[in-house]
């Protein structure tokens, strides 16, 4: 039988794992009265579904539009690539940050540069967002679907419980894991998603990187293994060798997040909107006791990202499908942030807007399950990554993650990875010349 908590997370955005939802034809909607003949055609993922659908209809009443929409199960990304090199058309879409610059490579997609407003709606996005949804040469090719960084929380009663304080460095982050095993209030005292999804280890691993200072990538997209990006892998490692971490934590399901709700660690990386669940008594065993720090490491940075709607090569209607992209990816034409707004109050999800992110409604809900001013800064100090416009990304990634998993549970030497890691992004720059 599926908990409370099993069936939330499933409800949400699960583009690898291919969890069930409605069918396309269900969503489609009906056609407004007096709407153009030409349907706008719009391609979405896994992530409440039903209310992306309520949000179709709200556009199609507010601008009397036509609008077809269709869910796409399974492996998103493959999928639409799949749609697209078919020759299916598609007038918007969602993609993750990764995928921009590949599918504008592809000619799949248009940059926004040049439409009504753009500029005005750049100003009012947070840096890293704008840096997120943009090409390398600064054109910009999506607006926010939602904007997010990786966390880091702790159960607050077990520090109190050990006499110990909020680390504030990689070294105080062993040392007090080390005291939360040894005191038997933890036998796993950290968490972390280490699985080989690119939400996963990547993401988590990234933050880590950034957080210690690591270059990791310089401005010619070249891996710099730098002796912070070593202490972030060895840090890792000694985790996994001194028992720190549960055993199956490169296979945990739902990143982790179930099994930080059941109390058993203290400790934890994770996608920020993840702390809400953490603390919703419904869902959580720990709720009121999980609160938000930067992360403990040198510089405290993150890394951060955003998500977008982006906009078909060819739309039937530019000005029609750019009127669709501002409803979801920022303010309708009567003023409201109605997408945007309700992600935020239901689920938690942030934004790439400091207007939205200064509402007061928002802000008072974000209040109940997180410290607003630790997340505002932790963002400030966020890092986007820029190497993921690289088309040969997404593949040094997935290798990334195959072979960082083999070294922390002890195989081969630190430079040994590094050496395997530089190696992979040369041969993948050369067979994408």
């Amino acid at each position: 039988m599926k908990t409370s908590l099993d069936r939330y997370l499933l409800s949400r955005r699960r583009v690898l794992q291919g969890a069930g939802a409605l069918s396309a034809t269900a969503l489609a909607g009906r056609s407004a009265w007096a709407a153009p003949s030409t349907a706008l055609t719009f391609i979405g993922w896994q992530y409440q579904p039903q209310i992306a659908s309520e949000n179709v209809d709200t556009f199609k009443k507010l601008y009397d539009e036509n609008v077809t929409y269709e869910l796409v199960s399974g492996d998103y990304h493959p999928v639409v690539e799949t749609k697209l090199t078919g020759g299916q058309h598609i007038d918007m879409m969602y993609s993750e940050e990764d995928h921009i610059a590949r599918w504008h490579t592809a000619d799949w997609t248009r940059d926004l540069d040049g439409l009504p407003d753009m500029d005005a709606i750049k100003a009012g996005m947070f840096p890293v967002s704008v840096t997120s949804l943009s090409l390398p040469d600064g054109k910009m090719m999506g607006l926010p679907y939602y904007a997010g960084h990786n966390a880091f929380i702790y159960d607050e009663s077990q520090l109190t419980k050990a006499g110990v304080g909020v680390p504030d460095s990689s070294e105080a982050l062993l040392d007090a894991c080390r005291k939360l095993k040894k005191d038997g209030i933890s036998d796993a005292p950290y968490n972390s998603a280490w699985g080989q999804k690119w939400s996963e280890l990547s993401w988590s691993i990234f933050a880590c990187w950034y957080a210690e200072g690591a270059t990791v990538f310089n401005e010619a997209n070249d891996l710099v293994p730098d002796a912070a990006f070593k202490k972030v892998l060895e840090f890792h490692r000694a985790l996994y060798k001194e028992q720190l971490v549960a055993p199956d934590i490169m296979t945990m399901p739902d990143e982790g997040v179930p099994s930080y709700c059941t109390g058993r660690h203290t400790f934890m990386v994770l996608h920020d909107y993840d702390q809400k669940v953490a603390n919703d008594p419904k869902l959580s065993k720990i709720a009121g006791k999980v609160k938000n720090a930067l992360m403990p490491f040198k510089t405290h940075s993150t890394f951060a990202w955003t998500a977008a709607y982006v906009m078909g090569k060819q739309p039937v209607d530019v000005d029609r499908t750019w009127a669709l992209l501002r409803f979801f990816g920022g303010k309708a034409k009567d003023g409201q942030y109605h997408v945007i707004k309700r992600w935020a109050l239901e689920f938690g999800l942030g934004s790439g807007y400091r207007e939205v992110m200064a509402d007061p409604d928002i802000v008072a809900s974000f209040s109940k399950w997180r410290d607003v001013e630790t997340a505002s800064k932790q963002l400030q100090l966020a890092t986007s990554r820029k190497v993921a416009k690289m088309i040969w990304f997404s593949e040094w990634d997935l290798f990334m993650m195959q072979h960082v998993q083999d070294y922390i549970r002890g195989n081969g030497s630190t430079d040994e990875l590094c050496d395997s890691l530089v190696k992979k992004v040369a041969d993948l720059k050369t067979q994408y010349q």
